[in-house]
C-alpha cells in the first residue's frame, strides 16, 4: 500500500504533559510520512517546557491551547491542517505499519466521509485483565446509522476536512479536560452518521494502545467512561431516538448489566467494580446533562491557540 497513490494527509497529535509518551509516538508516526504530508501537535496547555521540544524535534508544527480539552486541542488541529484529509492518533498509541495509508485509502472511498481502525494491545501487555480501549473487529464495516457498538475512537481515525465542517468538529465541552471527560469521539460519530455522513470501519488501519494506566487510573477511566456515555445519551436523544434506544440498550444493558454479570460469574471483582461505575457514571452524566449543564447551542468555536 505504500507505494500506491494518495493525496497529503495532515496528522494531528494533542497531548498534555506527556513529552516522553510523545516522543514514542511521533517516532513512529513520523516514519510513515510522506514528503507532502504534514504533522501537528496540539500542545493541550502543557505546563512543563519539554513537550514542544519534543514536537519541534520530530519536525511536528506545534499548536499551543491556552486551556486543556482534547475536543479544543483537535478542533484547533484540524482547523489549522494544511490538507483536505486529517487523521488523528494518541500520544500514548503505537501506529502499526501501513496505518497513515489505510487511513488515506478508506477516506477516498465513494461516498466515506470519515475512518476508524483497529485497536489492540501489544503482546508485551496481553496480560492486562482489562485493556481499555480496545476495537477489534476482524472485518471491514460500512459505519452509518445502522451500525452497532462502537464506530471507533479518536485514537485511531481520520476524517474528510468537509465533513468536520459541516458538524462543527468536535464538540468542546465534551471529553479529557471537562467534567463530562469522555465520549467525545461518539457524540461526534453521532452527529455524522445522523447527517447522512458515512464512514468507514478499516481493520488494515491497526495501533496498539498502550496500557499505561495503575489500577487507581483504571477506576477513574471507567468512571469518566460512563460520564462519557451518559452526556451522549443526552445529546443523541433529541438527534436521532431510533439510534439512541439502540445505544442505550448497548451501553445499560450489553455493556453494564452483562459485563457484571460476566465479571461475576468469572470472580473478576475489579470489574465488577468498573461495570457499576460505569453504569453509575452514565446515569450521573446523562441527570446533568439533561438537566441544561451542557447547554442546548453547545458552542464550538476555537479560541486560545497559538501556532509555532
Amino acid at each position: 500500500m505504500l507505494d500506491a497513490p494518495r493525496p497529503p494527509i495532515s496528522v494531528v497529535v494533542p497531548t498534555r504533559d506527556r513529552p516522553d509518551a510523545l516522543a514514542r509516538c511521533l517516532e513512529v508516526v513520523s516514519a510513515q510520512l510522506r514528503e507532502d504530508d504534514e504533522l501537528l501537535v496540539v500542545d493541550s496547555a502543557s505546563t512543563d517546557a519539554e513537550t514542544a521540544s519534543v514536537a519541534s524535534a520530530a519536525g511536528a508544527r506545534v499548536i499551543r491551547a491556552d486551556r486543556p480539552g482534547s475536543s479544543l486541542a483537535r478542533n484547533l488541529g484540524w482547523r489549522s491542517a494544511r490538507h483536505d484529509l486529517v487523521a488523528f492518533t494518541d500520544d500514548d498509541v503505537n501506529v502499526l505499519p501501513g496505518w497513515l495509508d489505510a487511513i488515506a485509502h478508506g477516506l477516498l472511498r465513494d461516498d466515506t466521509w470519515f475512518v476508524t481502525g483497529w485497536i489492540g494491545v501489544a503482546p508485551e501487555q496481553s496480560h492486562v485483565p482489562e485493556p481499555n480501549p480496545i476495537l477489534l473487529r476482524p472485518d471491514p464495516l460500512v459505519l452509518d446509522r445502522s451500525a452497532v457498538g462502537a464506530l471507533g475512537a479518536t485514537a485511531n481515525c481520520g476524517f474528510r476536512r468537509e465533513a468536520l465542517e459541516a458538524v462543527g468538529g468536535f464538540d468542546e465541552h465534551i471529553g479529557p479536560g471537562t467534567w463530562y471527560a469522555a465520549g467525545e469521539d461518539q457524540e461526534l460519530f453521532d452527529r455524522l452518521v445522523a447527517a447522512g455522513l458515512v464512514g468507514f470501519y478499516d481493520p488494515a488501519a491497526r495501533v496498539y494502545h498502550d496500557q499505561w494506566r495503575s489500577r487507581q487510573d483504571a477506576l477513574r477511566l471507567h468512571w469518566r467512561y460512563g460520564k462519557g456515555m451518559g452526556v451522549r445519551l443526552a445529546l443523541l436523544r433529541p438527534l436521532d431516538r431510533t439510534r439512541w434506544r439502540r445505544v442505550v440498550r448497548e451501553a445499560l444493558w450489553d455493556d453494564c448489566a452483562v459485563g457484571m454479570w460476566k465479571a461475576l460469574r468469572a470472580g473478576f471483582q475489579t470489574g465488577v467494580v468498573f461495570a457499576v461505575l460505569r453504569l453509575a457514571g452514565t446515569v450521573v452524566g446523562y441527570v446533568v446533562a439533561r438537566a441544561g449543564v451542557v447547554p442546548a447551542g453547545r458552542r464550538r468555536s476555537v479560541t486560545g491557540g497559538s501556532v509555532r
